[in-house]
């Protein structure tokens, strides 16, 4: 575990010098919802453990609401499926994250902007807990956002802690994520990133690259992609993959 500790350090420490971010991604960025606007992102995922457990999300419902055009309220919620090796699949409703974006400090000439992301995650339904679907209890996270643009290059970086109501000692943790990406065409863009989650004592965790691609087909509709595999950490996936669609009015 020790390549996985220096390797997340390497990522906190090389962050305040990049990163983008949203859907596709893991890492976010510091935009927020227009006032009296509002965004919905439906998305498709899917993974695999590296023992060969399938999980996906189909779909994931995320809904932001601006408040002014610096704050905005977010609500999501998702479907859930799992298929444990050598067991039947399972669905069922994934948890409810509910909470609020602020982006406090913005230069528009540097490109430079930060933004705080809190947000607590929740059972919908216990038989979810029950059958392995979720975790149980009730799971707090404070994100900060960094995002800065290079030329035609933007970037982001995060950094936050997650605190959990069961269980704090092993549950509580850690998240960090850098991306950048660049517009290849007026309505295409590509990017990359480097997004990983670990405990609070680095004794576990996982570290995923994820390449993936933005396509906006007109001022409130666009399409999203990305697909990456886990390098580091015992609990890495053997690959992610993501589809989705944002509607914005």
């Amino acid at each position: 575990m020790r390549y996985f500790f220096l390797t997340f350090t390497l990522l906190v420490a090389a962050g305040f010098l990049r990163a983008q971010g949203s859907p596709p991604f893991f890492t976010d960025d510091t935009a927020t919802v227009s006032k009296r606007q509002w965004e919905l992102d439906i998305g498709f995922s899917t993974d695999r453990s590296r023992t060969g457990d399938r999980s996906w999300t189909s779909p994931s419902v995320d809904f932001a609401f601006g408040l002014t055009d610096a704050l905005e309220l977010d609500y999501g919620t998702s479907w859930l499926g799992l298929r444990p090796v050598d067991e039947a699949s399972k669905s069922g409703m994934g948890n409810s994250v509910a909470g609020v974006k602020w982006r406090f400090f913005e230069d528009e000439a540097s490109g430079f902007s930060l933004s705080v992301n809190p947000y607590a995650e929740f059972n919908n339904r216990a038989s979810s807990h029950r059958r392995g679907l979720v975790e149980g209890g009730t799971e707090v996270v404070l994100p900060i956002q960094v995002a800065k643009t290079f030329g035609d290059i933007t970037t982001a970086f995060n950094i936050g802690r997650s605190f959990h109501s069961r269980d704090r000692r092993e549950a509580d943790g850690w998240l960090a994520g850098i991306a950048a990406g660049r517009a290849l065409s007026a309505k295409l863009s590509a990017g990359m990133e480097v997004y990983g989650e670990t405990s609070r004592r680095f004794d576990r965790g996982w570290l995923v690259f994820n390449m993936g691609a933005y396509y906006q087909v007109n001022d409130w509709l666009s399409f999203s992609a990305s697909a990456g595999r886990g390098f580091a950490g015992a609990d890495r996936p053997d690959y992610v993959a993501f589809f989705g669609m944002q509607i914005l009015r």
